[in-house]
């Protein structure tokens, strides 16, 4: 299931809501550390796609192992970080390419992502 432009305007409200409240360190409308996550079985084809989003500027922060509940013991996700502005616009344009992106290198899917400060590593 893909991450619908609705879904990202909560996502936006959401996070805007919780960043007042908490007095948080990031403004969702400015510079922030982005993370994208892509899910697959197979860690070779996850390595490939990371290597090919590090040549795109993204870093790669590393592998997370499923949780023992989830659907699929056997997944594994890559984390690719970027600090960069976006939009909702921007963030479901970036959405788009990461779903042709995962199923051109045969990823078993395009997780989404998270945000956060620039600085910080949730």
């Amino acid at each position: 299931m893909q991450i619908t432009r609705e879904a990202l305007e909560t996502f936006f409200e959401d996070t805007r809501e919780f960043t007042r409240e908490h007095d948080a360190k990031f403004d969702i409308d400015q510079e922030c550390r982005w993370s994208f996550y892509f899910a697959d079985r197979d860690e070779r084809r996850l390595t490939d796609l990371g290597s090919h989003l590090e040549s795109e500027g993204y870093e790669p922060i590393g592998f997370l192992e499923a949780d023992a509940d989830d659907d699929d013991p056997d997944v594994m996700f890559l984390r690719v970080d970027m600090v960069e502005t976006h939009t909702v616009d921007s963030l479901a344009k970036r959405n788009a390419e990461f779903y042709e992106l995962a199923s051109e290198y045969g990823i078993l899917q395009y997780e989404g992502m998270d945000v956060g400060e620039v600085d910080g590593l949730f």
